[in-house]
């Protein structure tokens, strides 16, 4: 079973790299490490002690059942209605190709769109600062990529300095100070939406709704994996950042 587990690792480790064309993708390299442990531990299984046998199982086990409780929570969060009468959505960044808007932020601010179309009052947080390989911050790209379909750039409002996740909604805040007391809705992909509601939540957010986009095929299952990972840690880096 370890030997099947780790092949499938190692196939999808190939199937993410081939499909974003780089060998170093955001959490690829997970599956391969994963996909490395489980044929190793296959192939030496017989010779481990049984209590070394028995302690993997249980850490193994543990682990994927942590993930599978999050991942109810994701599959819930992502499947949302639409929140009617949102008074802001904050449209949180992803990976600019230079100044080329990428298939993950396009579904974003695809979504974002959609719901502006359909409520004309609904102003937007295009949040997102500027990284490697970016040649303008996200949130510049962004916004021109809303106006270009024909939002009112009076809508639009920038915010160009985050480079995470909670940076995105603690830098929103900031610029906006009122939008923690406002109906606001945050955009993201389906796997993200959840863990980015918890953030909103933590940094002080007192009305904020999930309106989830889309999420790319091929990259669901890494990202699903990498979202819950993350949402498990939250207590720990809770914990850090208050000593």
């Amino acid at each position: 079973m370890s030997f099947v587990t780790g092949m499938f690792c190692l196939l999808y480790y190939l199937a993410v790299c081939r499909y974003v064309g780089r060998w170093n993708s955001t959490f690829s390299r997970f599956w391969l490490l994963c996909g490395v442990l489980c044929i190793g531990y296959g192939l030496l299984q017989e010779r481990l002690p049984w209590q070394a046998e028995r302690a993997a199982l249980v850490l193994w086990t543990l682990l994927w059942t942590a993930v599978a409780a999050v991942w109810i929570r994701m599959l819930f969060f992502g499947r949302q209605k639409e929140a009617k009468d949102l008074e802001y959505l904050i449209v949180l960044g992803a990976k600019v190709d230079r100044t080329r808007i990428t298939s993950s932020l396009k579904l974003r601010l695809d979504r974002a769109y959609t719901y502006a179309v359909r409520h004309r009052a609904v102003k937007i947080v295009v949040s997102g600062g500027q990284g490697r390989g970016e040649d303008i911050p996200e949130a510049e790209a962004m916004k021109e990529y809303l106006a270009e379909r024909g939002i009112e750039r009076e809508r639009i409002f920038p915010e160009d300095r985050s480079s995470t996740t909670e940076e995105n909604l603690r830098f929103t805040a900031r610029l906006i100070p009122e939008i923690r007391e406002k109906k606001a809705g945050v955009v993201t992909n389906s796997f993200h939406i959840y863990r980015a509601w918890l953030l909103g939540k933590r940094e002080g957010y007192q009305r904020l709704f999930p309106v989830p986009a889309k999420s790319e095929p091929v990259l669901y299952l890494n990202y699903m994996v990498r979202e819950a990972l993350a949402v498990l840690l939250l207590p720990v880096k809770g914990w850090r950042n208050r000593h």
